[in-house]
């Protein structure tokens, strides 16, 4: 026996209508970002909520609605948050007295460079800066004037480096450069470039020229590095350069 009509209502249409204004309530308040949301769309959402369209009456309609609306708020702050999180990280990852990377922004990037070398043997240099008499220049004129001694060799070093080259303040007076796909000899040639071109470029501190000189050494990645060996390894190679400099000052 089929279902009768009741007070010239037919339940079957009734019911009908219920699912679908179900339907267009969770289209218009699932995303009220998008007016334009298909009924189709609303259907998956019910449908990835594990709810038969059957079941889907008024009331269960707007509990569905309230929750879309949440889970779009939470969407919407998760993104503002992994957008300032971000920000963070670049923050974190720049030097505090020069634009240019620091450290931490070095070590992870040169961790990378390292397993480049190990999956692929892609070479790879490190070049180590390090400034001579940078203490004097604090002595002599102040903070301010190494501040701007800083900025001024982070300014030479990023115009004379490949824009594959990746240069980060390592601490103090010394800056590293990774070289992408370089050998020793590459990496000698131009750290004596880089160097000649600081001794013939002066920084102007309260109008006077003020000139730096700078030690520099190299050492390519091999297998078995990680990132503090390599980069000791540089640094000792810099020293190398740095007595040759004081001998011959003391001479």
């Amino acid at each position: 026996m089929g279902i009768q009509p009741f007070m010239g209502v037919n339940p079957a249409a009734l019911e009908s209508n219920m699912k679908t204004d179900a339907v267009e309530m969770i289209v218009k308040s699932g995303n009220a970002a998008n007016s334009n949301v298909s009924r189709r769309a609303a259907s998956e959402r019910m449908s990835m909520l594990g709810i038969p369209e059957e079941e889907m009456t008024p009331s269960v309609s707007l509990a569905v609605s309230a929750l879309m609306e949440k889970l779009d708020d939470v969407s919407r702050e998760l993104s503002r948050t992994k957008e300032s999180l971000a920000e963070i990280e670049q923050l974190v990852d720049v030097d505090c007295i020069a634009p240019v990377p620091n450290r931490r922004a070095f070590m992870r990037r040169l961790g990378w460079a390292i397993t480049m070398h190990e999956r692929y043997g892609h070479p790879s240099t490190i070049l180590y800066f390090d400034i001579n008499d940078f203490k004097s220049i604090n002595d002599q004129h102040g903070h301010a004037a190494g501040d701007i001694a800083i900025r001024h060799i982070s300014q030479i070093l990023s115009t004379t480096m490949r824009e594959s080259d990746f240069m980060a303040r390592i601490g103090g007076d010394e800056f590293a450069v990774i070289m992408y796909y370089a050998n020793e000899d590459a990496a000698k040639m131009r750290g004596g470039e880089i160097a000649e071109k600081l001794v013939n470029t002066p920084f102007i501190f309260n109008g006077k020229p003020l000139h730096v000189t700078a030690a520099y050494g190299y050492y390519s990645i091999r297998r078995g590095d990680d990132a503090e060996l390599a980069l000791a390894a540089a640094d000792m190679s810099m020293y190398v350069d740095k007595r040759r400099y004081k001998e011959k000052s003391n001479k």
